[in-house]
């Protein structure tokens, strides 16, 4: 008796060995696809940051066009002289979008333009670039975009 007893005991000990690797093993396989969620989470928000990025830089791109040229040289402008004395730069936070769950996405916009010399100065006319430059942040890193519009009068 005292044989089928330690029997018995060794099979109920044998069992909860094998119920932790059971458990182990689906710990195991729990983090591998929890990594594989997270990898493909980052990628889709790198995809989600360079749409939104590249729309808003758009929407710089029509303003410089559609800003009036006596607006967009005055000595107010949303892109203010390089070269003037006191190089300045029109600096300020913007909200590019919002991601699921209503978090926003922020960036710094930068605005200035500079002067072009046209090639034959026999012409003249008054030429410059306007420069719109978006820097934004994708976890760690820190990440700038730019566009420039060249008006002419």
């Amino acid at each position: 008796m005292i044989t089928r007893f330690h029997f018995g005991h060794h099979r109920q000990g044998s069992l909860l060995v094998e119920a932790s690797l059971a458990m182990g093993l689906t710990t195991m396989l729990a983090l591998l696809l929890m990594r594989a969620s997270l990898l493909s989470i980052s990628g889709n928000q790198w995809a989600i940051m360079q749409t939104l990025t590249d729309a808003y830089l758009t929407r710089e791109t029509a303003l410089a066009n559609r800003t009036p040229f006596a607006d967009a040289t005055a000595a107010d402008s949303a892109w203010p002289d390089q070269t003037a004395q006191v190089p300045l730069v029109n600096e300020q936070t913007v909200t590019l979008g919002r991601l699921s769950g209503g978090k926003s996405v922020q960036a710094v916009l930068r605005r200035f333009r500079t002067p072009e010399i046209p090639q034959n100065n026999e012409i003249s006319m008054a030429i410059w670039r306007l420069h719109s430059v978006l820097t934004y942040r994708i976890g760690e890193e820190v990440y700038t975009k730019s566009r420039s519009t060249l008006r002419v009068q």
